[in-house]
């Protein structure tokens, strides 16, 4: 297949862009969809029905910051790219499609809390989702179609950022069936990590 330039084939490369951003936002969409108040909510008192919601609450707030965070990732890639092959186009695919089935997953682990396997999967699906993630980076530098190569300190802390979400999130799916719900503190521990990071990298450049 062939290349396209972001400045030569704006159009082309313009497709990615249009395709992954309405992903990104039908997966937040879906997220609110599993919020509601359980049909035998009639007749208690609203503070009760609410409270009993509780769960579905935690996991909407925990998957839309992971949305978040794996779209703004991407959107730092994209900002990376000035070209696009049928290689990254390969690879954002199944990148997508596991962004669509963070919903499915938020479902299970709302409905299924206090099992320690819905928070496995979880993690194993965020994990799964953060290594395509990682290989989208990782060809597009090998490929050449970033616009300035990943060198020196700036390409450490670039695999440091893509391999820690990896780490944590599979970390976080091993260690589920032993630690149950404190397998969340792994994934928020992503985002005060990634934070550091990101400044110490920007310092460095």
């Amino acid at each position: 297949m062939s290349r396209f330039d972001r400045d030569a084939d704006p159009v082309e490369f313009g497709r990615l862009v249009a395709l992954t951003d309405g992903v990104f936002a039908i997966a937040l969409t879906l997220l609110v969809l599993d919020l509601a108040l359980p049909a035998q909510a009639a007749g208690v008192p609203l503070a009760e029905a609410l409270a009993d919601t509780a769960p579905r609450f935690f996991a909407f707030l925990i998957s839309v910051a992971v949305v978040g965070t794996f779209f703004l990732s991407h959107h730092e890639l994209v900002a990376m790219l000035q070209k696009v092959d049928g290689g990254l186009l390969g690879l954002t695919i199944p990148y997508l499609g596991l962004i669509v089935l963070i919903p499915f997953a938020q479902s299970v682990l709302s409905e299924r809390s206090e099992e320690p396997l819905a928070f496995a999967l979880y993690g194993a699906l965020l994990g799964a989702t953060s290594i395509i993630g990682a290989l989208l980076l990782w060809h597009a530098h090998r490929r050449g179609l970033l616009r300035q190569p990943l060198v020196g300190r700036n390409a450490w802390f670039e695999v440091a950022r893509s391999g820690l979400p990896i780490v944590l999130f599979l970390s976080s799916a091993g260690l589920a069936l032993l630690i149950g719900g404190w397998a969340v503190l792994f994934w928020v521990a992503i985002w005060p990590i990634d934070a550091v990071l990101a400044r110490l990298q920007r310092r460095a450049l």
